[in-house]
């Protein structure tokens, strides 16, 4: 989509956003809730599971961790929960992480809540054990940590932003991945599922970091499942649209101009979408990550599932 208006913003304007969850990781929280009641005695796709899941604290994680924790699985929430000052929105708080961690346990659920980074591996390291430790192991992860920067190009780009980008939307999942597979492996059972987005399946121009990490998780994706594989551990990614996250809220503004209107972004949402719908709920992302990793899936490994509206008919065969 081009510009028609002076009002209308390009699709690149706001394609940084894609509905990308949060970063995170740096050590707290508790192991709580009994599986008691009436929400434990429910039958569900996940239970006996134990999930990680990063960038946990609201948005997609959050929409996924309940998802899961209504399914029956134990949820291990992971969050930076602070800023990233080349990020030019505000990350997610100790407040929001708190929240999730109280609506898994509405579900009946044990959780475990960590703060930490993924773009340190000894922190994701630590993150994974802990889960281990006090849970008894980790059958699933959902690597859905990532932030997004401005509409710059890459010859104006600092080293702030192409870093940090990168080192949470590609390093960070790879570290996620990393911190778990030898478990998995051993165990020989697992599931993984890595989040990317549209922008890992078109050009971004204006997000050149962001791009290259959504298309490089494909590819890492698609790489690890064929070494696992045989240890009966998948891994699949999902591509997301323009999702109902404070990412598409708050990061489409561009320097020197207001921050578009949510009407705006709506609208640009629909000329994007090949169905007659705007900015998807974060449950619709919840829901294919949930098909993923349940045993419906069970046959699925190097796959990347669009949710996108039918926007994805434009790029692919």
């Amino acid at each position: 989509m081009s510009d028609t208006s002076d009002k209308r913003l390009t699709r690149r304007e706001v394609l940084a956003t894609g509905g990308a969850a949060l970063a995170g990781l740096a050590a707290a929280s508790t192991v709580s809730g009994q599986q008691t009641g009436e929400a434990s005695k429910r039958a569900g796709k996940l239970v006996g599971k134990v999930a990680l899941i990063t960038g946990a604290a609201r948005g997609i994680g959050r929409a996924t961790a309940v998802r899961f924790a209504r399914e029956g699985a134990d949820v291990v929430l992971v969050d930076i929960a602070r800023n990233i000052p080349s990020a030019p929105y505000p990350m997610a708080s100790p407040a929001d992480l708190a929240e999730t961690e109280r609506l898994v346990r509405a579900e009946g659920r044990r959780c475990l809540s960590v703060r930490a980074d993924v773009r340190d591996m000894n922190q994701m390291r630590q993150a994974t054990e802990r889960a281990v430790r006090e849970l008894g192991k980790v059958d699933i992860l959902f690597a859905n940590a990532g932030i997004a920067t401005m509409d710059t190009p890459l010859a104006k780009i600092t080293d702030a932003e192409w870093r940090d980008v990168l080192e949470v939307n590609l390093f960070g999942v790879a570290n996620a991945m990393r911190s778990v597979l030898p478990h998995m492996v051993e165990r020989k059972s697992g599931v993984i599922v890595a989040k990317s987005s549209v922008g890992g399946r078109m050009g971004t121009p204006g997000v050149p970091n962001y791009g290259a990490a959504k298309w490089g998780i494909i590819g890492l994706v698609k790489s690890v499942a064929l070494e696992v594989g045989k240890s009966n551990v998948r891994v699949n990614a999902v591509c997301p649209t323009f999702i109902d996250t404070e990412l598409t809220w708050q990061g489409t503004s561009l320097p020197g101009k207001p921050r578009p209107t949510r009407a705006e972004i709506e609208q640009v949402a629909r000329q994007f979408h090949g169905l007659e719908v705007g900015v998807l709920p974060s449950e619709d992302v919840a829901a294919a990550v949930v098909f993923l990793v349940s045993d419906e899936g069970r046959f699925l490994t190097g796959e990347a599932i669009d949710v996108a509206a039918g926007s994805n008919a434009r790029w692919q065969a």
